[in-house]
């Protein structure tokens, strides 16, 4: 089962990915979905970290996608959220037994 972690994260990249060439605010985003605006910024700080998108600060500020990432997938976002997960040719989620050096359906 996906977390609410993934579903904020998938949230914010879809509304990012609809105003490309655009900062916007988290703070906005959050409130629009009524979603604590904290947790959804350490998702923008991650989604940041990795490279995802960037940032501006002050008047007009906020997060947009970077533009390699605009035709991102779902899978990519699962693996992404999810880590110990990826997903097999065929859509499914496997876990990867790092112990073991085998993935686990």
């Amino acid at each position: 089962m996906l977390k609410k972690r993934f579903d904020y994260g998938l949230m914010l990249i879809e509304r990012l990915k609809g105003s490309p060439d655009n900062y916007i605010d988290v703070r906005g985003i959050a409130r629009e979905n009524k979603i604590p605006s904290a947790y959804l910024e350490k998702i923008a700080q991650e989604l940041k970290k990795a490279g995802w998108i960037e940032s501006r600060r002050g008047n007009g500020g906020g997060y947009r996608i970077k533009e390699a990432y605009l035709k991102i997938s779902v899978p990519e976002l699962i693996n992404f959220f999810e880590r110990p997960y990826e997903i097999c040719p065929i859509g499914r989620i496997v876990k990867f037994n790092a112990y073991d050096q085998k993935y686990k359906y």
